[in-house]
C-alpha cells in the first residue's frame, strides 16, 4: 500500500501482462476486489487501471467482450466515489473504453433502446462533452498512455515509462552524497589513467626525438602521480615541454572542466546540507498527530500548515497519501519539507505513550467535560497535539490512557464543530504565538 509511484507502476504493468496472458485470472481475481466495498480507495485506483488496460488490450474479440461484460459494470459504480482521485481516474478510463470499444457494446442497434442502453449512451455523451470532464482528462490522460503491451514489459519500457518527475530539490542529501562519492571515485581513476597515458605518449615522443638526434639517453616514465592534480599547472608544464604532443592541451582542458564540475556539484551538496540543517534546527518542538484524520484535503492542508509554522513533525495513518494527486495539489510540496512519519490508527496510543516518556505533553484537541479553553491554556515547549476523526473525534480510550489534557476552541455560533484542519491550524498558531512571545521576553 506504501509503494513508491515507480514501484506501483511496475506492479501494475506486471499484473496487466499476466492477465492478458491468462484471461480467466482477470475475472476470478479482479471482480471480487471490485465487489469488496471495504477496499481502500487508493488501491482501487490501481485495480481500475489494471482492469481498463486488460479490457483495451485483449487480443481476441471474444475475450474482450467477456472482459467488458464482467469488468466494466463494477467499474462504473466508482464514478460515484467520494474519493476524488478514484472518481477522476474512473472517468478517464470509462471514457477511453467507451470511445474505443463502443461498437463492441452494440448499444445502438435497437430503435427503442432499454433503460440500460440509454444510461450508457447518456453517460458516454456526458463524459465526452462535459467541459470539466474534458479538462480533467487532459490533466491525467498521461497515466493511461503509459502502458503499451509490446513495450511496457521490456527493460526500456520498465525504466523509461515514468510520468512522475522529481526535481533536484526533492532528492535526499544521502542520495546526493552517494552520487558524489561514486563520481569522485570514477573521476579519480579517469584522471590517473589520462595522466599516465599523457606522460607515456610524451616520453615516447621524447625518446623518438632523441634517438633521431643520435643520443641514447633513455627516458623512464614515473608511475607515481599526485592524487590531486592542478590542471592549470599541468597545462603550463605540458605547453612548455618541447616533447608535448598533439592532444596534451585537450587532456588538460578536460581535466580542468572536470575539476570545475566537481566543485560545482560539491557546492550544491554542501548548500543543500546547510539548508536542511538550518531548517531542522529552526523547527519547533511541536508534533501533530493526524493518524485518525482520513480525508485527503484535510491531511494535505494540515501538512501545509505544519510546514508553514515549522512543526517538528506530522504523523499520518498512511504515508501513501503523499502520492495522491489531490494531496499534492493542496499541499504544494509541503510534504517535502515537514518531517512526516507513518503511525497507523491502531498504533496511536502506543506512539503517544512513547512521546510522553520522552518528555512531551500530549494535548488532545477535543471538547470534553474537563477540556480547557484554548485562550486559557499555556502550551509547554514540547507538545504533541492529537487530532480526532472528522466526525467521531478522539476515541475515549486514547483520551483516558494517552492524553494529558484536552483543549477546546471557544465557539460562539450555532454550528458547534469546526473542520479538523481549521481547528488544528488555530491550535498550531496559538502554540507558535506563545513560543514567539516567550522568546521575545527572554531576549529582552
Amino acid at each position: 500500500r506504501n509503494n513508491l509511484p515507480a514501484v506501483r507502476q511496475y506492479l501494475e504493468t506486471f499484473a496487466i501482462l499476466i492477465y492478458l496472458k491468462f484471461p480467466t485470472l482477470a475475472e476470478a481475481q479482479l471482480v471480487p476486489i471490485f465487489h469488496d466495498h471495504g477496499m481502500r480507495q487508493q488501491a482501487l485506483s490501481s485495480y481500475v487501471f489494471i482492469a481498463a488496460n486488460v479490457i483495451l488490450h485483449s487480443g481476441e474479440l471474444v475475450v474482450q467482450r467477456n472482459h467488458l461484460n464482467q469488468l466494466l459494470p463494477p467499474i462504473i459504480s466508482f464514478l460515484t466515489s467520494h474519493h476524488h482521485s478514484l472518481r477522476s481516474f474512473t472517468q478517464l478510463l470509462v471514457h477511453t473504453v467507451f470511445s474505443k470499444l463502443w461498437h463492441i457494446l452494440q448499444l445502438e442497434s435497437s430503435e427503442n433502446p432499454s433503460i440500460e442502453r440509454r444510461c450508457f449512451q447518456d453517460l458516454k455523451k456526458y463524459l465526452a462533452e462535459n467541459t470539466d470532464c474534458a479538462r480533467l482528462r487532459v490533466s491525467i490522460e498521461g497515466f493511461l498512455d503509459v502502458f503499451d503491451p509490446d513495450i511496457s514489459g521490456t527493460p526500456p519500457g520498465i525504466f523509461t515509462a515514468r510520468i512522475e518527475s522529481s526535481g533536484f530539490e526533492c532528492v535526499p542529501v544521502s542520495v546526493l552524497e552517494r552520487v558524489n562519492n561514486f563520481l569522485n571515485d570514477v573521476r579519480e581513476e579517469l584522471r590517473h589513467s589520462m595522466i599516465k597515458d599523457s606522460a607515456t605518449i610524451k616520453n615516447e615522443g621524447l625518446a623518438v626525438s632523441k634517438h633521431e638526434e643520435g643520443t641514447e639517453e633513455k627516458i623512464v616514465a614515473s608511475q607515481d602521480f599526485q592524487k590531486k592534480i592542478i590542471p592549470h599547472r599541468d597545462s603550463e608544464q605540458a605547453a612548455s615541454s618541447n616533447g608535448a604532443v598533439m592532444g596534451n592541451n585537450d587532456i588538460s582542458r578536460l581535466l580542468f572542466e572536470m575539476e570545475e564540475d566537481d566543485d560545482t556539484f560539491n557546492l550544491a551538496v554542501e548548500s543543500r546540507k546547510e539548508a536542511a540543517e538550518t531548517v531542522r534546527q529552526s523547527r519547533q518542538d511541536l508534533i501533530v498527530v493526524a493518524s485518525l484524520v482520513e480525508r485527503i484535503p484535510n491531511l494535505a492542508g494540515l501538512t501545509r500548515t505544519c510546514e508553514i509554522f515549522r512543526a517538528g513533525g506530522l504523523a499520518v495513518g498512511d504515508m501513501g497519501v503523499v502520492q495522491d494527486k489531490q494531496f499534492r495539489l493542496i499541499s504544494v510540496t509541503a510534504e517535502k519539507w515537514v518531517p512526516m512519519v507513518e503511525v497507523p490508527a491502531e498504533s496511536v496510543r502506543a506512539f503517544l505513550q512513547r512521546k510522553r516518556a520522552e518528555g512531551y505533553t500530549v494535548v488532545g484537541l477535543e471538547q470534553t467535560a474537563n477540556s480547557v479553553a484554548l485562550d486559557e491554556f499555556v502550551f509547554p515547549a514540547k507538545t504533541v497535539v492529537v487530532l480526532g476523526r472528522e466526525k467521531e473525534g478522539i476515541p475515549v480510550d486514547i483520551i483516558q490512557e494517552a492524553v494529558d489534557v484536552c483543549v477546546e476552541i471557544p465557539q460562539l455560533g450555532v454550528v458547534r464543530s469546526l473542520n479538523v484542519h481549521v481547528s488544528a491550524a488555530i491550535a498550531i498558531w496559538d502554540y507558535t504565538r506563545q513560543q514567539r512571545s516567550r522568546s521575545s521576553s527572554s531576549s529582552r
